[in-house]
């Protein structure tokens, strides 16, 4: 589309609710194959909802164009913004994006969904203006990003969290002998030890290490709290 048109056609109407529908559909489905919160269905109402509030005003601009030169006297008080609509559009998927975020422990999960809700929103809209070009080039810019990107982001952005762990360990065991368990327990869940502070009189080791973000927690500090000597965790 080259500028704005003066009617809106039935197939005009039909080709930007289908366009709407496929490119919210195509960035939902990989949402949804990565177990997201949000989804194939959620991704293609947003991308369709977004579409439909364009359309309306785009319609509306439309009527009050054909009105204003029917009637040229009442044109100089005739007045629209093309983009108010459109703005509160946007606001509204943010709270909808905010529903997916997921905060836990360390890590704050859901961003990367809400990110792509809010975006597949910004898409419907300029598929409900016409903009086709400009759409379906940005549908395939966020398809990349969601897929080729993730993959870059596990090789080059460091995935580890750095935490301290204070263990306390029975006075009956040699403390030598607990720092050697401790660290093959460490070691087996590819956990990077930075530093340690040992306090003798209160039989206790402080450790500042680098966690793997996928860290199996569970298991990890089940296999600590099974060694004989260990009878205390705390600051985990």
């Amino acid at each position: 589309m080259v500028g704005f048109i003066s009617e809106l056609s039935l197939q005009s109407i039909s080709l930007r609710i289908l366009l709407a529908i496929f490119i919210g559909g195509m960035i939902g489905y990989e949402r949804g194959t990565n177990n997201r919160p949000a989804g194939f269905r959620t991704h293609i109402l947003v991308c369709l909802g977004a579409a439909i509030v364009s359309l309306l005003q785009d319609h509306l601009r439309i009527n009050l164009l054909n009105y204003a030169t029917q009637n040229p006297i009442v044109s100089q008080v005739l007045k629209t913004d093309l983009g108010r609509i459109g703005a509160q559009v946007v606001s509204g998927i943010g709270f909808l994006g905010a529903g997916t975020i997921i905060r836990e422990k360390r890590s704050i999960a859901g961003l990367t969904t809400a990110a792509s809700i809010w975006v597949t929103g910004c898409i419907g809209l300029g598929i409900g203006w016409g903009f086709y070009s400009l759409t379906i080039i940005s549908g395939i810019a966020v398809l990349i990003v969601l897929v080729t990107f993730k993959k870059i982001e596990s090789v080059l952005i460091n995935q580890k969290i750095t935490e301290t762990i204070t263990i306390f360990y029975k006075n009956s065991s040699p403390i030598s002998q607990d720092i050697m368990s401790t660290y093959d327990i460490f070691k087996n869940h590819h956990i990077k030890v930075k530093n340690l502070k040992k306090d003798i009189d209160e039989n206790k080791i402080t450790y500042t290490v680098v966690l793997p973000k996928l860290l199996n927690q569970i298991e990890f500090i089940s296999e600590l709290t099974s060694l004989e000597q260990v009878s205390e965790i705390r600051d985990f």
